[in-house]
């Protein structure tokens, strides 16, 4: 079935995974037996640390397998152990890198023998399907106690992810930064997860990261394990090394720590992470002739507001595209795009496209700016604008119009498939 899937160009990410459950409920507890089974988790950057992580599993020699077409739930996750398993059902590979949506994580380590848990951060995302910020904690603390002998990584920036500590009894390694960040992006979270009081900041990186401390309760950010310092772009100091990263903006430097730390608690060298170009749709690149058309997966504010500015930090003369559905995948609910401050945009010229094309013309034209709309999903209208124009495009878009546009650019300009 796997083979049949990727060659009719599905990708055989979660479907073999759900029948298999069906059929054995506990085939994924008996296909990661022996094991070493690492699990990624939080609103943002899951995706580009378990690609981090492999790369620098694989430069250190160490043979791994990852869940990479980002199918993060447990048929997706039963569907790599599968993959990774001979006709016996004993393991190809003996370490598994997993991303983990966090909706599914008690699920999935209800079932496995998790030997670390890493938690980038928690935002707000897809109201309709994770509702609040608490929510999505609680799933998270429920997938962290199913697992009382993981090693957990937190975010020491992000004062929600945090106190994930005082809640479980495993032992927790930390990274952050030291520094002051240029985004203005708001905060998802802005008050003190133990008392409720609203939280202070000695220095913010964007949102609610930073060097926070409560007056009422003394709850605070602690020193880092793994801290960067000297932030200047992608560029840092690491434990007195300096480290320069090929992929760009703040949030990529937060997934390096958190794959660095996973890489620490191994014993293994953390040096080729810095190398590392990027995982599908994360600041993906693709050619046309001499355009450059590179693709940003956007599906919160916080990740949205990001992506702008790096975008307009540090590209020049580009044409935009922002392509937003509405599809399960994607949360019903587009209204998280109001939260986004679109200011920065200053592209020669905007299109919209995708089932809510309308809504993201309408939200652009509130901060001033007049996009070109492209009714429904035309992605060939974007294709067609990308061969005939002569700029380069940066496009922004939510999971499956990313999904379904990568495909169309593939196609036209060249690539991998998703789960190649």
């Amino acid at each position: 079935m796997i083979k049949l899937l990727n060659i009719t160009g599905k990708g055989a990410t979660s479907l073999p995974g759900k029948l298999a459950l069906k059929l054995k409920p506990g085939i994924l507890f008996h296909l990661s037996r022996g094991v070493y089974c690492i699990c990624v988790t939080g609103t943002n950057g899951k995706t580009t640390t378990c690609a981090m992580i492999e790369h620098g599993l694989k430069s250190n020699n160490i043979p791994c397998f990852i869940n990479k077409s980002g199918a993060n739930m447990l048929g997706g996750v039963t569907t790599a152990f599968i993959k990774n398993s001979n006709i016996f059902g004993k393991p190809k590979c003996r370490y598994a890198v997993l991303e983990c949506d966090e909706n599914s994580l008690p699920l999935i380590t209800n079932c496995i023998n998790a030997k670390i848990i890493v938690v980038t951060n928690i935002f707000r995302d897809q109201l309709d399907r994770y509702a609040e910020v608490n929510t999505t904690f609680e799933k998270i603390k429920q997938g962290i106690l199913n697992s009382p002998n993981a090693t957990v990584v937190l975010n020491a920036d992000c004062p929600l992810t945090y106190s994930l500590k005082f809640d479980c009894k495993n032992e927790v390694k930390t990274f952050g930064v030291n520094g002051n960040g240029k985004n203005k992006v708001a905060s998802d979270s802005p008050f003190c997860p133990c008392c409720g009081v609203k939280l202070k900041y000695k220095s913010i990186m964007y949102a609610q990261l930073g060097d926070f401390y409560c007056q009422n309760c003394k709850y605070k950010r602690v020193t880092p394990d793994l801290c960067a310092t000297d932030v200047d772009g992608s560029s840092f100091v690491l434990e007195n090394q300096s480290i320069n990263l090929a992929l760009g903006g703040i949030y990529n430097v937060y997934n390096f720590l958190s794959a660095s730390s996973v890489l620490n608690l191994l014993h293994l060298n953390y040096l080729s992470l810095q190398s590392f170009g990027g995982s599908f749709g994360r600041t993906e690149s693709f050619y046309c002739d001499n355009k450059k058309i590179t693709v940003m997966l956007v599906k919160n504010p916080v990740g949205f507001s990001n992506c702008l500015h790096l975008a307009f930090g540090r590209y020049n003369n580009f044409d935009s595209v922002f392509a937003l559905n509405d599809n399960d995948a994607d949360g019903r609910d587009v209204s998280w795009i109001w939260d986004v401050d679109f200011t920065c945009v200053s592209s020669r010229k905007n299109y919209t496209v995708g089932k809510r094309a309308y809504d993201m013309a309408l939200r652009l034209k509130y901060d001033g700016i007049a996009p070109t709309v492209i009714d429904g999903e035309k992605y060939q209208t974007v294709i067609n604008l990308i061969k005939n124009g002569n700029r380069d495009f940066v496009i922004f878009a939510s999971y499956t119009a990313m999904m379904n546009m990568r495909h169309m650019l593939i196609e036209n300009f060249g690539g991998d498939e998703f789960w190649q």
